[in-house]
């Protein structure tokens, strides 16, 4: 072998093969998309940016931001929770209701079976069905909350079939069929962007597997970019791109999921 041969890759990158590698980038991708935020609040980042700290230091803005996108990703949890548990009030009490039980009674029998954080939100509006109270300005207030905007329909329902003797029990169940396809149509769409969001995660990890490969063949790829102007111009480029590239798709990914919270 003359000295002007390139040098052979180590035996254990032939044996592992390129698939493996793409494995290996592939899990990582995956954790890495965990990472990344959920659905948008708009109630969010309009609290989040009035108290927001106003800080000189680049650490304490990335602790902010990633805090922010923490509480983001909790809240469309807590969201997505409390219109499930609305859904299932909405079909307990048009159950309740079908066995001849008057609406209050089946509202409080609908609340036993429910999730217990979601009944304890709903702490005013059971008092108010144990006093005998109009539950209409109750459920208009549960509904404020991020996810329970079905109970404003619940008590536009309860108003107007009271109002005017109609059958209540028709009418929930209408309305708990009406918000159980818009949480399946949510979570389609949450469905088909997973591929996204997941391409765009391994599409931006791959400048890392050709280092590593390259480092691996023998090459000095770190000591080029690190150590050279012209690396250290690859390098930032390199990196605006790859972010800016992730932050355009992720982008994207956000205006639709708005579009479908507030659909």
């Amino acid at each position: 072998m003359s000295g002007l041969d390139p040098p052979a890759p180590p035996g254990w990158l032939l044996t592992a093969g390129v698939p493996g590698w793409l494995v290996i980038v592939g899990a990582g991708g995956w954790g890495l998309l965990h990472l990344l935020p959920g659905v948008p609040t708009f109630r969010l980042r309009a609290v989040a940016a009035a108290r927001e700290p106003r800080t000189d230091g680049g650490r304490a803005g990335r602790t902010v931001a990633a805090l922010r996108r923490r509480i983001e990703t909790a809240l469309g949890r807590e969201r997505a929770r409390r219109r499930r548990a609305t859904i299932e009030l909405c079909r307990g009490l048009a159950t309740e209701l079908r066995t001849g039980r008057a609406p209050v009674a089946a509202f409080r029998s609908a609340l036993a079976g429910l999730d217990p954080s979601f009944v304890g939100e709903l702490a005013h509006v059971t008092a108010a069905a144990h006093t005998g109270a109009d539950l209409v300005p109750a459920l208009r207030s549960a509904a404020t909350r991020d996810g329970a905007e079905g109970l404003g329909y619940l008590a536009a329902c309860w108003q107007v079939t009271s109002a005017t003797g109609a059958g209540l029990a028709a009418v929930v169940d209408r309305l708990s069929e009406s918000l159980a396809h818009d949480e399946a149509h949510r979570q389609e769409v949450a469905a088909q962007l997973a591929g996204p969001r997941t391409t765009a995660v391994l599409l931006g990890s791959l400048p890392a597997l050709g280092l590593a490969m390259a480092t691996a063949v023998g090459s000095a790829p770190v000591r080029f970019l690190f150590t050279t102007p012209p690396g250290l111009m690859c390098l930032f480029a390199g990196l605006a791109l790859d972010a800016l590239g992730l932050w355009w798709t992720h982008r994207m990914v956000r205006r639709v999921l708005v579009t479908v919270e507030g659909g």
